[in-house]
Order: structure tokens, then C-alpha cells, then sequence
């Protein structure tokens, strides 16, 4: 049995091009002219790695053996404007030194397709309830969810479903791991599949509690903050959260990522403000937790914008396929979708695998209906083998 493993892991610097000193080497085999030459691709090379690097590991199993094992690096930050600060031989090695504009390409650059991919937004976990009563937050489960789902709604470039009602992880603290049978770990998630949704996300909220300050002055004698050794100064509180993507086909996780920042909490210490509201928002810790939020949105948004859309066939009949999708996706009659069989396998942890097998074979849509799609095939379905639960894809 062979089977190929793939990993993609991408590192992303700003958008906008930036000045980077490098440095590159090569040996001296021959001619001075090809070790410069090759040390200065080099160089050039080092600084394009520092725009966007993507990291790709592959592994080929034969017979349970590892048989093939590569990992390579390749970038696709652009170089510019290269200038030489220095260049030196020593001991058989040719060194430059260069600067040079870098601006790193957008992945996901050319889209084959508009169409808006549906994803469920989950409730947001809570690993220490006790630091929502500082402004009664209790709230914040659901409600940042609803900003989530909102926010990606306006850009009208997802479909966002609310299951803000919905809680993942039985324990936030250990998400998006859990424990099996087997007392492995795994990220895997059953209840992904169930919500209807090409993609899930969800997340963890890990810190809302303030935090001490050495130079708070002290509360005028007589208060009542005085009484309990509190300061009168607007005290600091942090804001913690991790976001979950994952594939609702599989359950494979496709994005994570941890998010920290810390604000004045300037508000009444008393009043009952709630997670959300415009007296949350109008604060200096609301503002900083804002800003924050709209930049986890952006990677979401950025993470799903690279993903393909993805929808399953749930029925078959003559050369015509009924296939799970909403008109609000953006599809079109004459559009077309690569078609894949979809099949399942069981890891050594007897755990259900989803394997997608392309076939070559397209369907092109006929009809939208508000809740599925028509599409045809040349011949009928059953000479293809194409039945329910295959998956068709555009990308």
C-alpha cells in the first residue's frame, strides 16, 4: 500500500515591499566570476525568503516503510533594486553582502472561481468563566461568534451560518485536540461534517483577566476601593483567543492561530456592560479588542479565500446530478466541476479518513435551485461510477 502525504506551512510578511540586508555564500570550485555569481543568486535568494517562504514536506510510505522523505523551501517574494554593500574571498568561500526591495506575492493571486464557500461559525469556548464578571461578559461565547459571522457576511465573499448555539470542545483549554479511545490526541472533529457547512470555524477564549501595574496609583484613603486594596485607575485587561478553521468534509484542521492584546478597561467596574455592546466598543480596551478581531477575521478570510469550493453529490439519476449547494454561492447555469470519488479509509486508530480520488470527468450546471444545484455529465452516472456522497470541486 502506498499513499503520499503532503504538507504545506506558509510564512506571510506584509503585503507591501520592504528593504532587507542579506547575506550569500558560495564555494570557490572554479572561476571567481561563477562563485560570485552564485553567491549573489544566493543572497538573493536568503531575501526573498524573507518575504514568503513556503515550506513543503512530502513523504512516499511503501509497505508501512518510509521510502521517499524530501522537504524543500520555496518562496515567491519578489527581488528589486539589489544593491552590493560588500563582497570578500576567504578560504575557498565567496561572500556578498546586498540590500534589496523585497514584496512578497499574494498566495491565491488568480481564483478560478467567486463562488462564496458556506461556513459555519461556532460558539468561541471559555477556559475560565470567572474572568467574564469584570463588565458581565458572560455573553462572549456567542456573541463573538455573531462578530465573526457578521463580519465575513459584509464582505460578501462568504456564506457565514450562525451555530453560535453550538460548543466544539467539552474541554477549551485542550482545544482543538481531544482525547480518543486510544488516549491519543487528535484534532479530528465528527460534529464538523453534521453542520452543513464546506468549513468550520471556532475557537477558544483564554484570557480576559486584568493585569497588575506596578505604577497604578493608589486609591484615595476612605473609598471603598481602598477597603479591598483596589487602584482607582482604569485598570489593564487582556484579551486572549485562538481560532479553529477546519474542513468540513474531513475534519482536518486547515488554519489555527493565537491572538493576544490588552486595553484600558476605563468603564464602570460595576456596570453591566456585556461583550458587544456600544458601551464595550466605545472603551479603550473595546477598541483594542476591535482592532484585533478584524485582524483574525482578515487570516480567516485570507485561509478560506485559498481553499476550493467543495460540495457533495446526494443524488444521481441518468447522466444528471443533484448536488448540495445553495444559490447564494454565487453558482451559474454553465458553470463547470471536476468531479471527485469520495471513499474512506481507517487509521491505525481505527479512525475515519476521507480520500478524495479525482476522476477527469466535469459536470456543467443547468439549473440553480435555492438549496441544490443540477448539473450534467456526458453519460449517465452509473456507467462513471459516480454515485452519492462523490464530491464535486471548482477551483
Amino acid at each position: 500500500m502506498r499513499y503520499l502525504g503532503f504538507l504545506m506551512m506558509i510564512f506571510a510578511s506584509s503585503a507591501f515591499s520592504f528593504v532587507v540586508e542579506v547575506e550569500g555564500q558560495a564555494s570557490i570550485t572554479g572561476a571567481i566570476s561563477v562563485a560570485r555569481q552564485q553567491a549573489l543568486e544566493d543572497a538573493m535568494r536568503q531575501a526573498s525568503l524573507r518575504a514568503e517562504a513556503h515550506v513543503v514536506s512530502t513523504q512516499l510510505m511503501t509497505k508501512g516503510v518510509i521510502s521517499k522523505d524530501d522537504v524543500s523551501v520555496k518562496s515567491r517574494g519578489k527581488v528589486k533594486n539589489v544593491e552590493v554593500l560588500w563582497e570578500d574571498a576567504i578560504d575557498g568561500i565567496y561572500s556578498v553582502a546586498i540590500r534589496a526591495d523585497v514584496k512578497p506575492v499574494q498566495m491565491c493571486q488568480s481564483q478560478g472561481n467567486n463562488l462564496r464557500k458556506a461556513v459555519a461559525v461556532t460558539g468561541f469556548g471559555l477556559v475560565s468563566a470567572k474572568q467574564t464578571s469584570l463588565g458581565q461578559l458572560q455573553n462572549i461565547e456567542q456573541d463573538l461568534a455573531r462578530v465573526f459571522i457578521n463580519t465575513l457576511n459584509s464582505t460578501g465573499q462568504m456564506h457565514a451560518l450562525d451555530a453560535s448555539h453550538i460548543g466544539l470542545y467539552a474541554n477549551p483549554a485542550h482545544a482543538p485536540s481531544s482525547q480518543n479511545q486510544q488516549s491519543h490526541l487528535t484534532t479530528s472533529m465528527t460534529l464538523a461534517s453534521n453542520l452543513g457547512a464546506q468549513y468550520i470555524v471556532s475557537g477558544t477564549i483564554r484570557g480576559l483577566d486584568t493585569l497588575s501595574s506596578v505604577s497604578a496609583k493608589a486609591p484615595k484613603e476612605g473609598t471603598w476601593l481602598s477597603l479591598v486594596g483596589l487602584t482607582d485607575e482604569p485598570a489593564q485587561r487582556q484579551f486572549v483567543f485562538d481560532v479553529f478553521v477546519h474542513d468540513g468534509l474531513s475534519g482536518a484542521l486547515i488554519f489555527s492561530n493565537s491572538y493576544a492584546t490588552q486595553g484600558r478597561w476605563n468603564l464602570d467596574r460595576m456596570a453591566n456592560v456585556r461583550f458587544a455592546s456600544p458601551a464595550f466598543w466605545q472603551s479603550h480596551y473595546g477598541g483594542e479588542v476591535r482592532e484585533l478581531l478584524n485582524s483574525a477575521i482578515d487570516d480567516v478570510s485570507m485561509s478560506l479565500r485559498c481553499q476550493p469550493f467543495m460540495a457533495k453529490i446526494i443524488k444521481t439519476e441518468g447522466n444528471r446530478l443533484h448536488i448540495e449547494a445553495l444559490a447564494g454561492a454565487g453558482i451559474r447555469p454553465g458553470d463547470k466541476f471536476s468531479i471527485y470519488r469520495s471513499g474512506t479509509f481507517y487509521n491505525l486508530d481505527l479512525e475515519p479518513r476521507i480520500e478524495l480520488t479525482q476522476t477527469d470527468l466535469q459536470a456543467t450546471v443547468k439549473h440553480v435551485q435555492p438549496q441544490f444545484i443540477v448539473a450534467d455529465l456526458a453519460m449517465s452516472a452509473q456507467q462513471l461510477s459516480i454515485q452519492r456522497d462523490d464530491i464535486v470541486i471548482a477551483w
